[in-house]
């Protein structure tokens, strides 16, 4: 059990000081006016790494849902690698491009550093406000300038196809980018509302608890 938090509290702890990393890389990028190149490592290491996230909710490291989890991790990392990655010359230039990742750390930040904090002890309450408070500005931002970068490559990705596998080929499956590119942005639409819905329950769990009956029966999502 002390291993478990020891290591969830490095990978927390790890995680805040990368995004702290990312977003003063973007300030520079901004002020350079080339965003990308400025973020693109620390944007790569930090956002793919989150993957592990995945890995703690299915083996039970960390009690949180499976599917929300996946789902926000998963279209970042579309987002980051089948969207930017290709055309980061056009896509890093655009304004929702640099919104997305100031929303992106501006969340993460205080989420990690919350978590890290609370392997060791209690996080105060300034701190519990701050990271069951900020998506509500920012996850829509986020998500939002997330669609618009999806929205305004779909020609570019059309003609490209970046990552497509075509067939015939040994492992007889094929895949389209542009097709799950539409795919991804058509998921937005039920996507956001389920989670604002989800972060809103957990607010009320740990802003607002004495408004949900039965705290002590309830698990700890992030």
């Amino acid at each position: 059990m002390k291993l478990v938090k020891a290591y969830l509290f490095l990978y927390n702890a790890a995680a805040a000081i990368g995004w702290c990393f990312v977003l003063g890389n973007l300030v520079w990028g901004v002020y350079a006016n080339d965003p990308w190149s400025a973020v693109e490592w620390s944007l790569k290491i930090s956002q793919t790494a989150a993957i592990l996230e995945v890995l703690h909710a299915l083996l039970g490291v960390v009690r949180t849902n499976v599917f929300s989890t996946l789902l926000q991790v998963l279209s970042r990392i579309y987002i980051l690698w089948v969207v930017t990655n290709p055309f980061q010359d056009v896509v890093g230039q655009f304004l929702a491009f640099k919104t997305m990742v100031l929303a992106w750390c501006l969340t993460e930040i205080p989420r990690y550093a919350y978590f890290a904090v609370g392997q060791v002890q209690k996080p105060p309450k300034w701190m519990t406000w701050l990271r069951y408070s900020s998506f509500m500005p920012l996850y829509p931002v986020g998500a939002a300038s997330e669609a618009a970068c999806l929205y305004t490559v779909l020609p570019l990705i059309k003609e490209a196809r970046p990552y497509s596998i075509y067939m015939p080929n040994t492992l007889n499956f094929a895949l389209d980018s542009y097709f799950t590119s539409i795919c991804s942005l058509l998921i937005y639409i039920p996507g956001l509302p389920f989670m604002y819905s989800h972060m809103i329950a957990q607010r009320a769990k740990y802003v607002n608890p004495a408004d949900v009956p039965s705290m002590s029966a309830t698990k700890k999502v992030d």
